[in-house]
């Protein structure tokens, strides 16, 4: 029995393409659990909030002594003032300085009632968040203002 080149390829691909695409398709199953684990959980840990205030562009400086602040990631409606913090992950304890280079004054209560009522907007406990820069969103009350000196 000959065969052309042509024949000797096309059988050649079709034993060995069955042994390439098995171990693809089978990343690809375990890669939309694991991505839907990941939403599920990123769900859980976002919140949204009526944003009150925003500054421009400043430099502050602040550091963490030992605690570990959550760090967040913000987005901002562009339509509304509301914005919705994702927590990410907690900020090492670092012995350096860190720098701040915006902050939001955020309203803490359901979001359609303050959009729609004056007074429980007014009423409302606020909170401010700052922007470290390289890290993400973190509430200021977790941030010592300063910059950081060791203590010898």
């Amino acid at each position: 029995m000959k065969f052309t080149k042509l024949t000797k390829v096309v059988l050649t691909a079709s034993m060995v393409l069955p042994l390439a695409i098995a171990p693809l398709s089978v990343n690809a199953a375990q890669n939309n659990k694991s991505a839907v684990k990941t939403e599920k959980k990123a769900n859980l840990k976002s919140q949204q909030f009526v944003l009150s205030k925003a500054s421009d562009k400043i430099k502050k400086a602040y550091h963490t002594k030992d605690n570990k602040p959550m760090v967040y990631k913000a987005m901002f409606m562009a339509d509304q003032p509301i914005v919705e913090l994702t927590a990410t992950k907690k900020m090492p304890s670092l012995r350096k300085t860190l720098y701040v280079d915006q902050q939001v004054n955020i309203k803490v209560g359901k979001v359609e009632t303050l959009l729609n009522n004056k007074k429980a907007y007014k009423k409302a406990k606020t909170v401010l968040y700052s922007h470290v820069k390289g890290y993400g969103w973190v509430k200021t009350s977790d941030l010592t203002k300063g910059i950081f000196m060791s203590a010898d």
